[in-house]
């Protein structure tokens, strides 16, 4: 299907059609999901803003999460809309862990079963954003595997609508009363902001440029027994604030005390490394602050082809210590 056009002006209309068989959450102003509600006020829909404090995959797998079948049974689908590149990476990581082994995790691909994902542009990307120095960009692009079904591109008082999966080409077809095909005019003016986009990132990134698209799969495996880790690590209060927000991380543990419930792990958690005799992998701080490294640039890479860091920039946002994994990779790189 062609790339179509539907003005800002519309979007509730749009939204209040679907909301009848599906439960909407979109990406609001305050950099958080919202769920829409038809009943409600008219809103002014934008979601130009960059990704959303909340990382992707709490819709499919949460903290504090009870595991029973009748949580299966779910009355509507879901429909995220705002969604960013850089969460879509992450999602690819998710479902190779969680599907892609040799058993599913049956919670989590009930949920992905039942999630239509409306993506869109990030053209106005923040200060900790490094998308485009990781292989990423700040828009959405249609991978083999369609991890989403629209996205919309902001251009003048309205947004190019790309369709990408066939269950949105069934969506615009019934709601084509909002939707025209988008002109040549459009199509270019998407790109110039796109490439408007890439370029605010280099701007913001300039002074990381020596690491932009290094190999850093080579560079985590070969500073593993670097002394440097110690120093890097030195404001780090092991809140595992990096661990939670990030897009990509899937440590979990259960609970089974009177019910089965799944929590959120962390790799900076003292606890994380630590065996059923009392042993533990990761003793010290250091080794758990250079696992998540290793995690995000190496393990990962090797094992699914994808870097697990995909240039969100949440965990340098919500480090009390001030760490930035920009920094960090920076000064390995430049040691001899």
């Amino acid at each position: 299907m062609k790339s179509q056009f539907i003005f800002k002006k519309d979007l509730n209309d749009f939204l209040g059609t679907l909301s009848v068989d599906n439960d909407i959450y979109y990406l609001a102003d305050n950099d958080a999901y919202k769920k829409y509600s038809a009943n409600g006020p008219s809103i002014d829909i934008s979601i130009d803003n960059v990704r959303a404090n909340l990382p992707l995959r709490s819709f499919f797998f949460n903290h504090n999460e009870k595991l029973d079948t009748a949580s299966l049974n779910l009355e509507k689908k879901t429909i995220i809309f705002g969604v960013k590149a850089c969460d879509l990476n992450a999602l690819k990581i998710i479902k190779e862990v969680y599907l892609g082994g040799v058993c599913t995790d049956p919670f989590v691909e009930n949920k992905l079963a039942n999630t239509l994902i409306f993506a869109s542009d990030c053209p106005t990307p923040k200060d900790t954003c490094f998308c485009t120095f990781i292989g990423g960009n700040p828009f959405a692009q249609a991978y083999e595997n369609k991890s989403f079904d629209l996205n919309f591109s902001p251009v003048d008082d309205g947004y190019v609508v790309d369709v990408i999966s066939v269950v949105a080409e069934e969506i615009i077809a019934q709601a084509q009363a909002f939707f025209r095909d988008a002109v040549d005019t459009e199509l270019s003016k998407r790109e110039e902001m796109r490439d408007s986009a890439v370029k605010t990132l280099d701007r913001i990134n300039v002074n990381y440029k020596s690491i932009k698209d290094i190999d850093f799969k080579g560079l985590a495996g070969r500073k593993y027994l670097s002394e440097s880790w110690k120093e890097y690590c030195k404001t780090c209060v092991q809140c595992t604030g990096c661990n939670n927000i990030c897009p990509s991380c899937y440590c979990f543990y259960l609970t089974e005390a009177n019910a089965k419930y799944r929590y959120w792990d962390a790799c900076h958690y003292t606890t994380h490394g630590k065996v059923a005799g009392g042993g533990n992998a990761r003793p010290k701080i250091h080794e758990r602050f250079r696992n998540r490294y290793q995690c995000k640039l190496n393990y990962r890479k090797t094992n699914f082809g994808i870097y697990a860091c995909t240039g969100c920039g949440r965990c340098i946002s919500v480090c009390p210590g001030k760490i930035d994994i920009r920094d960090v990779v920076k000064k390995l790189s430049a040691e001899s």
